[in-house]
């Protein structure tokens, strides 16, 4: 789970740079294909020089193109970098930081809007949860792969719900496969594989078994070499632009963080980045000059000689395609997780091919290209270098201040102003910052690395089983900060898991009155009380979680769900609620399909109960319910295959045995039904005659 102030910078506005003259007309544009892989450092591939791992797709794809050698990510978080990505703006003008906020402004047209509104058939998959439609970056897109399995949603951190690059790589070929030559297509396919925890496959488990991250990226390059060997075996892989972009790297343990997120050291910073132009008269090159990943859409599109409204938001000019063109020009990247999650610092940075700064209570200052790992802080050596720097970041957070207002966005310092319209019951904290805390000034994130990485330990514990390990690092937290909300909010929350209600109750209060505007936490609250049989209490937390962000889909899904056997008429509106914002979530989908079976509404009943399926859910009881409304709508085959995944299931469901013996008399299969009936008089007597 991750919780989860030029050198002066001047943005130029749809700005165009010289192509060369093989720049494809408007009417023959390139094929596009985005791939970004999850937390991959640059300094992990082979083409970017690192001898321990073998990535033979990225480094061919490198040898056809341009590797950005100093490409950094405007934020270290997965949805955040992807939103600066798609729209080629900064998160300060966005608007999305972290994951605490709202979803994307509609007033931000993303990329995959821009191509399809010039004749570009538009599909994305994406391998994380993380990354669901309902954040805003789906629009544009015809097809936006983002389903996930059920039953991951009921065990795991809806941050961690995921697929394997394998499954992703299949979905995007499909997709491929079907689009005609007639029409150009943009194909976004996102891989999530290097994201912890670490847990390559075969045979990259073995071979990495002392360097499992290794191993993940290993995998998921081979996985992507399907992909463009797909490209190649239909004869679209020459005339396809493929950028490859990573949305951050990894910590892996450097300056005590061992993940993402809450640092910008450039080992989550700087990403790796290939360009393969169309073409076959393009010369490979690296390129040395520090890019951001923001300039990645306006590059796409001049590559593809589109004008398009989109260039009018962009906060970057394209990226050089030429070695000659390259300027080291500083990169920006912040990171407000710590001050969002914690109310501790946020942090912000310039870096150039040769200096990193750091703007922190405790300023960081280092040379890059002596001290690659950042381990001399020379803030207090070079300090003019530091001053202008500093300077520089100062002036940018008063013009951010501006440009957020402009944008109807609320401050980020005042959170109880934001709306928050947080789409998914993401595990995302929305820290209350008081007016004194930020007067007394905020803590280093650096002083507050154990309490950072205590949670994260303590998360791991939980997702692992081992209860009263979670517990007794958050205690330790808690005795040292007794005023951070989280701690209780995450007790409590485990508590639920292992359906010990009173004390998750009591945690999840105690949440709520150190930050009274959490929605997570009421829905959580919510959950305790109907178990406990408050179900008065239940329904009004639900409600107020629903006044603060109306977008849950999560808290309308627990609504229907406790509505369901007493009013199933409200329980099937609110349900379809949660249908509307979220149509890929398996539990609504069961739950909506078992009301209308129990109407008798066969066929809409089908509809949701197969999809659920289809989206994981493997419950006996639905698939027997299933094949009750495959058999009562003509569909007697489909009905015996469900009747008996139910039986898969559970072998001790008397009335699948019952269904399924049914079902083989209607097909005239009399020795399977007597076997089938055999069994359900075994197992109820009731069925026996």
């Amino acid at each position: 789970m991750k919780y989860h102030f030029n050198l002066t910078l001047t943005l130029i506005l749809c700005c165009s740079q010289a192509f060369s003259a093989s720049a494809p007309r408007a009417k023959n544009r390139p094929n596009i294909v985005l791939v970004t892989m999850d937390t991959l450092r640059a300094d992990h591939l082979g083409c970017y020089g690192y001898t321990e791992i073998k990535t033979p797709a990225l480094d061919a794809l490198a040898g056809d193109g341009l590797l950005y050698q100093n490409a950094f990510a405007q934020v270290p978080l997965t949805w955040p970098s992807h939103t600066a990505i798609m729209t080629g703006t900064y998160p300060f003008h966005n608007g999305v930081q972290d994951f605490t906020g709202q979803p994307l402004a509609p007033s931000f047209r993303t990329l995959a809007e821009a191509l399809a509104s010039h004749g570009y058939a538009t599909g994305a998959v994406v391998s994380s949860f993380v990354l669901d439609r309902s954040w805003g970056l789906a629009r544009g897109f015809q097809f936006y792969d983002d389903a996930f399995s059920a039953a991951d949603f009921e065990h795991r951190d809806i941050a961690l719900v995921e697929r394997s690059a394998r499954q992703s790589v299949d979905h995007a070929l499909s997709w491929l496969d079907k689009q005609s030559t007639s029409r150009p297509f943009f194909l976004w396919l996102h891989l999530y594989d290097p994201h912890s925890p670490y847990h390559p496959p075969e045979p990259y488990a073995t071979e990495y078994k002392s360097h499992p991250y290794d191993g993940e990226i290993a995998y998921a390059d081979a996985q992507l070499g399907r992909l463009i060997a797909g490209l190649k075996a239909s004869h679209r892989y020459a005339s396809t632009l493929i950028v490859f972009v990573a949305d951050h790297g990894e910590s892996l343990g450097e300056h005590s963080e061992n993940e993402h997120g809450f640092f910008i050291y450039t080992a989550t910073t700087r990403v790796p980045l290939i360009i393969k132009l169309p073409g076959a008269d393009h010369k490979a090159a690296r390129l040395q000059p520090a890019e951001e990943t923001i300039a990645i859409a306006p590059a796409i599109l001049q590559i593809a000689a589109i004008l398009d409204p989109i260039e009018k938001q962009f906060d970057s000019k394209p990226l050089p395609l030429t070695a000659g063109a390259a300027s080291d020009t500083p990169a920006y990247s912040e990171t407000f997780y710590p001050f969002s999650s914690f109310g501790w610092s946020p942090l912000r940075s310039l870096a150039t091919s040769k200096y990193h700064y750091i703007d922190a209570p405790k300023p960081e200052l280092y040379d890059l290209q002596n001290d690659p790992g950042e381990q001399h802080n020379l803030a207090n050596e070079q300090l003019a270098l530091r001053a202008e720097m500093q300077q520089s970041l100062q002036r940018r957070a008063a013009r951010d201040s501006a440009t957020a207002k402009n944008q109807g966005s609320a401050p980020a310092l005042d959170p109880a102003t934001v709306e928050k319209l947080r789409a998914l019951g993401y595990v995302a904290y929305k820290s209350p910052v008081s007016a004194q805390a930020l007067a007394a000034g905020l803590s280093d994130p650096k002083d507050k690395v154990w309490e950072f990485n205590s949670i994260l330990e303590a998360t791991d514990n939980f997702q692992a089983g081992h209860y009263q390990q979670g517990v007794e690092l958050l205690q330790q937290v808690r005795a040292k900060d007794p005023q951070m909300y989280l701690i209780p909010f995450m007790l409590g929350e485990a508590a639920l898991r292992q359906r010990d209600w009173n004390p998750a109750k009591s945690n999840l209060q105690q949440a709520l009155q150190l930050n009274p505007t959490f929605d997570q936490a009421m829905t959580g609250l919510a959950r305790a009380h109907f178990e406990l049989g408050e179900k008065q209490d239940a329904r009004h937390w639900l409600e107020e979680a629903l006044k603060l962000n109306p977008q849950n889909f999560r808290a309308w899904y627990e609504l229907g769900w406790m509505d369901a056997s007493s009013n199933p008429a409200t329980a099937e509106s609110e349900l379809k609620k949660a249908l509307a914002i979220q149509p890929n979530f398996g539990l609504t989908l069961r739950e909506l399909g078992m009301l209308e079976y129990s109407q008798k509404r066969y066929a809409p009943a089908a509809e949701h109960l197969s999809k659920a399926v289809q989206l994981g859910v493997r419950e006996a009881s639905v698939f027997n319910a299933l094949g009750i409304c495959y058999r009562q709508t003509g569909r007697l085959k489909q009905a015996t295959q469900s009747y008996q995944q139910a039986i898969e299931v559970d072998n001790s469901l008397a009335e699948a045995h019952l269904n399924l013996g049914f079902a083989y008399q209607l097909l005239g299969q009399q020795e399977a039904a007597q076997r089938e009936y055999k069994v359900a008089c075994q197992l109820n007597q009731k069925f026996c005659r």
